[in-house]
């Protein structure tokens, strides 16, 4: 009844083609798969989500610490080695692993998730 409801007044409001886009966006977000999405797709998501630019690339372990992902390093490795941290829908082990646009969604935008909740929007620059 529910759905049912929220595709009437979307489709009612806004027209059937953002109802499809917003269906679309909320599957992709409950399965956790965000590569699913374009980066405007996601940007507009996560648009109350904490965000941070990357202008060069970073080592993973700084990226979390430095945008306040992670309090300490030793933190980021705990997260890290109880497969905590994913980014773009998949978790990272890796602690060396190098953070640019090759990684990026549209090498615009990297989505990070810590834990089950705390999402992260970084953005290439």
């Amino acid at each position: 009844a529910q759905k049912a409801l929220a595709r009437e007044v979307i489709t009612f409001l806004h027209g059937s083609g953002e109802y499809d886009k917003a269906l679309k966006m909320s599957e992709v977000l409950f399965s956790g798969n965000v590569s699913e999405l374009s980066a405007d797709e996601i940007e507009l998501c996560f648009k109350g989500v904490p965000n941070f630019e990357i202008t060069e690339e970073i080592s993973l372990i700084d990226m979390l610490v430095n945008n306040n992902i992670c309090s300490s390093r030793r933190e980021a490795r705990e997260f890290l080695n109880s497969n905590a941290i994913s980014i773009n829908g998949n978790i990272v082990t890796d602690e060396n692993m190098v953070i640019n646009s090759n990684i990026a969604i549209d090498n615009k935008v990297i989505v990070i998730r810590r834990g089950k909740k705390k999402y992260f929007l970084g953005i290439i620059k």
